[in-house]
């Protein structure tokens, strides 16, 4: 697997099968869209791609205090052997200002070459996240690719998220936290 820091240090030229998002924890919700990636990856000759937007400048720029579960060097390594192209994404005021459709046009399609994007109901991108899923769907007509969506995870009823993680975490529900994860097997 390749690290790479910003999309535009990205230089493959290769189809993908790419999956968005913070990534925190890479958590069961995370690992849906990830394995989904995997298999596109595997069955249909595409790199496997995640892009993990880094935060950290908005909480910066907003003076709040930016707590993560793991960093973007943590999530890489454990996906060291899973997919091609790890890139970490600083979400700065560039990426923030991209409009939907510019998004879907010159990074997902210009800059990755996806014939996969995998995300959760939940994926909001562009400029005052105007693009949901249904927008990336409405484009994979016209570009070529396919969209798989994933509805988001639930453990005893309530949604699997990093908020929820950290939340039980807090509290000291260790037990818990690794089943939210996923990584009771590997502890």
């Amino acid at each position: 697997m390749q690290y790479i820091k910003g999309i535009e240090s990205y230089q493959n030229k290769k189809a993908t099968a790419i999956t968005f998002g913070k990534f925190d924890g890479l958590h069961q919700g995370h690992n849906l869209l990830i394995q989904k990636v995997e298999e596109h990856q595997k069955n249909d000759g595409v790199d496997g791609v995640v892009v993990a937007f880094d935060m950290s400048h908005i909480y910066e720029k907003l003076n709040k205090e930016y707590e993560i579960l793991l960093t973007n060097p943590e999530k890489a390594k454990m996906l060291e052997d899973r997919i091609a192209y790890f890139v970490d994404c600083p979400f700065d005021e560039t990426i923030s200002k991209i409009e939907a459709e510019r998004f879907i046009e010159d990074i997902i399609v210009g800059v990755f070459h996806a014939k996969y994007v995998v995300v959760g109901t939940d994926f909001r991108f562009g400029y005052q996240k105007r693009g949901d899923y249904h927008m990336l769907q409405e484009f994979g007509t016209k570009f070529g690719y396919q969209v798989d969506v994933f509805e988001k995870k639930c453990f005893e009823g309530r949604e699997i998220s990093s908020t929820y993680i950290k939340e039980e975490l807090k509290k000291g529900n260790l037990e818990l936290v690794n089943k939210l994860l996923g990584y009771e097997k590997n502890v």
